[in-house]
């Protein structure tokens, strides 16, 4: 076949990878949306001809192969050494669409047939599959001495934080299983260290909250901040592309009103787009810098947005800031018990909202306690 034949075929292969956002199995809905966001704007799925992105589908392992060249950076390198991949695929069951990605695969010790003629193109993926590709993409190792195996896979993707346990017991994963699997593996492998502020200083709670003390002086409570019909109010000019990822998921604005200032805020704190953002589960290790998302219970839309100040205290209290509260930036006055928010009053049964939280401390950097009551400490 020449280039343009393959060209075309590889061009009605993508066209297969799409997906539609329904909620998947394992993953909260809210985390769905983000990898999915994440895995479309960086170019490792992509939307079918009407741009819908299936992620309720199983995933194939042709589909699959797709992925691990996008993920890897590889299809302008495939185009190039065309006929070097199509010889690598001497599968007998592999669609023509297919052939160059999974011989892609098969060169780079990727993904492997189950024989020498056959691959089970149109399988789908099982869970170990998919953690065994994924690691091997992201240049974890396997073999002799490695802290990992095909079996054991799924155990140590899980250990990462990159699977759940009902996915990884699953018989077969879905696309949106391995959206949400590719972005907690790509969040993960770029937030192995401590990393650094937008000040230069390394991550840590301490450093955060100097750097809230700051924004506090530049942005005092009072500041007018509404939204584009407020006269004369200020807005985010702050570069946030990491911040504005996470409200896309919740479909606010990053610019203007509550969105925007905690936006802003959270870029003034972590920068642009270093540490990108991942929700946290255990509400209790809130820190300082994190922001909070306000979510009806009736109808899941979002009421409000903030950032903590601080960790709960033992009575679940704690300090936020906000740039909406009647169009202007409120700070907290640190010694008042009265201007702390308390998990107690967010929940889901006989609760009017409830909360979700990200956070933009890498994994690497832990929950420590120290910051509860923290924003009454008097700043350095």
């Amino acid at each position: 076949m020449n280039r343009r034949k393959r060209a075309a075929a590889l061009a009605a292969g993508l066209l297969t990878v799409g997906l539609l956002v329904t909620p998947t199995h394992a993953a909260g809905q809210t985390e769905l949306n983000a990898a999915a966001n994440y895995v479309r704007d960086h170019g490792i799925m992509a939307g079918d001809q009407n741009g819908n992105l299936n992620l309720n589908s199983p995933m194939t392992r042709a589909e699959l192969a797709v992925l691990l060249v996008r993920l890897r950076g590889g299809e302008e390198e495939l185009l190039a050494n065309a006929d070097y991949f199509a010889r690598g695929c001497k599968f007998s069951d592999v669609p023509e669409w297919a052939k160059l990605y999974v011989g892609y695969c098969a060169c780079c010790n990727l993904l492997a047939g189950y024989d020498k003629l056959c691959f089970g193109a149109s399988d789908p993926v099982t869970p170990a599959a998919a953690c065994t590709a994924a690691l091997r993409a992201l240049r974890i190792a396997d073999g002799a001495g490695s802290v990992w195996s095909y079996n054991t896979a799924c155990a140590y993707a899980e250990s990462l934080g990159w699977i759940d346990r009902t996915t990884a017991s699953a018989s077969a994963i879905t696309r949106g299983d391995m959206a949400v699997l590719l972005y907690r593996a790509i969040d993960g492998t770029q937030n192995t260290g401590t990393g650094y502020l937008a000040n230069g200083k390394p991550i840590t709670e301490e450093n955060v909250l100097e750097l809230l003390h700051e924004i506090e002086t530049d942005w005092p409570t009072g500041t007018v901040w509404g939204t584009h019909s407020t006269p004369g109010t200020h807005k985010n000019e702050v570069p946030s592309t990491a911040a504005n990822r996470v409200m896309k998921c919740y479909r606010v604005s990053g610019t203007y009103a509550c969105g925007g200032y905690a936006s802003m805020v959270s870029s003034l704190v972590f920068g642009d787009d270093a540490s990108p953002a991942r929700q946290v589960t255990d509400l209790s290790q809130i820190r300082p810098g994190d922001i909070l998302f306000l979510i009806r219970n009736d109808n899941g839309n979002l009421w409000h947005v903030m950032v903590a100040l601080e960790s709960p205290n033992e009575m679940n209290a704690f300090h936020c800031t906000d740039g909406n509260n009647g169009g202007q930036v409120y700070w907290p006055e640190p010694d008042s018990p009265y201007s702390r928010e308390n998990l107690d009053c967010f929940g889901t049964e006989g609760k009017t909202y409830r909360i979700e939280a990200w956070t933009r401390y890498p994994k690497a950097v832990p929950y420590t306690g120290q910051s509860v009551n923290a924003w009454g400490i008097p700043a350095p």
